[in-house]
């Protein structure tokens, strides 16, 4: 039998086998793809059920939280210092109670979804129902509902999830309003701890099983469609395959010819195009193996240039793991890359040294173009370093040893929300975090800060700043003052080292200014003594004047003294 004989048979038979091979293959796949999907929906859907349980418990805390913490009992508490557990507070209690119940009000009226609501109950036994949306016959009584098939009851559930970790998801089943059937349901529950509070939503989630069937059936519907359609087309491909193969043995030494061509072109560097020959046989193999080297000789050429362009993020992938060359071009890419981020991390780090220089350029020439009052120098000094480190708010304080049995902290100049406040205040040496910056002589900073500010005893007001620096102001090993700034961003270590070195220049012009400050006032006191001396001694004279006038009056009026004289 001659090869255009050979050829239809042995091609018929590959091809009606390949058929039913890629069919089955592509049928699995298609199978294990879908089912793969169906389950990746239910598991999305139920992420985003979750998802959305969460950010309404979520805002039902934050509302409750909210009135007890910063409106209610805490809040009268802290602001007034009033108690409420003492005696004739009723009123403010009321106010207290009423704040936190118009809250609850907020909550029960809040409905998301379908049939989305909240509610509240007791975290400790027998777990009584503090608001129900939709059951306010419940509120005050202690419910049992035990989650099918156990004996647990679901209010001890939530107890039990809340005690574990404060908060979490439970799926269980419940009579699902207006049917008579327990449908799957998922709840998010959430403790609120300071009034022992479990905080909780669910939705009923059978829509998500339903869909998940639906999408079930049409995939067995579509592998219907599928094999028969696959038969039909493995039919067609065989009848056609055996007509028309009869025809093709001689162009087989053609397709040789070009694949040989192909080659040759190939290896005298020259661009070629691919052949793309649709055959199923050794020569279409190779003719795919060859189209897809050239695609690789293109994607090197491609990524090469990319490269040479700078664009270091350009996708390229290897031949195969022992691509040789290729992996020494994606080597090439990495080097590349590693030199222009440490060109980049060096840009910054100068960027960063100049803008200290600019910064320390600017506060010296604040400082020399100040007067020597130390209230003028302060103000501009602590303004200017405000708003270039963009902060929020800073102060400048110095020691006040005026009287040295009573040696304190004085604020000079405090500069917020792009304004002076020129009230006085008086630090003790140890007190808060500036008296303990002074007198550790250290830098602290700060970026955990309480809720309540004032707790710290800084000298800044109500604000609660991100983070917070306290630079002490040091002449030699001699500290004279101290630098705060508050920021509503957390510093970064630049920013911390700038205000470290200004402090250095701001240190001598103060003590300076102090130093001048002091001279004039002991100048001004040994002149108030001169003066006080002076007239002191005038007084004596003049006593002593009038004492010889008094003298010699009783010498001519006494006969027995002027005798004696």
């Amino acid at each position: 039998m001659k090869i255009k004989a050979k050829l239809p048979l042995y091609t018929s038979i590959t091809v009606l086998l390949s058929v039913a091979a890629i069919a089955a293959f592509s049928i699995i796949s298609f199978y294990s793809r879908t089912l793969e999907n169906i389950e990746n929906y239910r598991i999305e859907e139920t992420e985003k059920v979750k998802s959305q349980l969460k950010d309404i418990v979520n805002i039902a805390y934050d509302m409750i939280a909210l009135s007890y913490e910063k409106r209610s009992a805490k809040a009268i508490e802290d602001t007034y210092g009033i108690k409420l557990s003492e005696a004739g507070n009723e009123n403010i209690k009321m106010l207290a109670i009423n704040i936190l119940n118009i809250t609850l009000e907020n909550l029960r009226v809040l409905r998301y979804g379908t049939d989305g609501y909240l509610w509240i109950n007791d975290i400790e036994p027998p777990y009584k129902v503090v608001m129900h949306a939709t059951r306010p016959e419940l509120e005050g009584q202690s419910t049992v509902f035990y989650i099918e098939g156990t004996d647990i009851n679901v209010y001890e559930a939530f107890a039990d999830i809340c005690n574990e970790s404060g908060e979490g998801f439970l799926e269980y089943s419940y009579f699902k309003p207006g049917q008579n059937e327990k449908l799957p349901k998922m709840s998010f529950i959430k403790l609120f701890e300071p009034l022992g509070w479990v905080i909780g939503t669910g939705v009923y989630i059978d829509n998500i099983e339903k869909a998940v069937q639906k999408k079930t059936g049409e995939l067995d519907r579509q592998i219907s469609q599928l094999i028969w359609l696959t038969i039909i087309i493995g039919i067609i491909l065989v009848a056609v395959a055996s007509t028309i193969l009869y025809y093709l043995g001689a162009n087989i030494t053609d397709a040789i010819g070009k694949v040989n061509h192909q080659l040759i072109e190939m290896s005298k560097g020259h661009p070629v195009k691919k052949l793309e020959i649709d055959r199923e046989d050794e020569i279409g193999e190779m003719s795919k193996s060859l189209d897809i080297l050239i695609d690789g000789v293109g994607s090197y050429t491609a990524f090469a240039n990319e490269i040479e362009k700078g664009n270091l993020d350009a996708e390229f992938k290897p031949l195969s793991p022992e691509d040789e060359l290729g992996n020494s071009l994606l080597a090439m890419r990495e080097s590349l890359k590693k030199a222009r981020h440490e060109e980049e991390i060096r840009q910054l780090e100068n960027k960063r040294r100049n803008w200290i220089a600019e910064g320390q350029a600017l506060i010296t020439d604040v400082i020399k173009g100040t007067s020597d009052d130390l209230s003028i120098i302060s103000h501009k000094i602590i303004s200017n370093l405000v708003r270039y480190l963009d902060a929020t708010q800073g102060g400048l304080y110095l020691l006040n040893d005026s009287n040295l049995k009573d040696k304190y902290i004085e604020q000079m100049a405090v500069f917020a929300y792009n304004r002076n406040r020129f009230h006085k205040k008086r630090i003790e040496l140890g007190e808060g975090v500036i008296g303990a910056a002074f007198l550790e002589k250290k830098s602290i900073y700060m970026t955990k800060l309480p809720e309540d500010y004032m707790e710290i005893r800084s000298g800044l007001g109500a604000v609660t700043p991100r983070s917070l620096l306290v630079v002490p102001l040091k002449v030699e090993d001699n500290v004279i003052g101290v630098i705060e700034i508050a920021s509503l961003k957390v510093l970064e270590k630049h920013e911390v080292e700038f205000v470290e070195k200004v402090s250095e220049n701001i240190s001598s012009i103060m003590f300076t200014s102090l130093t001048s400050r002091k001279t004039q006032e002991l100048l001004e006191k040994f002149q108030r003594q001169a003066e006080e001396k002076a007239a002191q001694e005038e007084e004596i004279r003049q006593n002593i004047e009038e004492l010889e006038m008094l003298r010699g009056r009783l010498h001519a009026d006494d006969p027995v003294l002027k005798n004696k004289s």
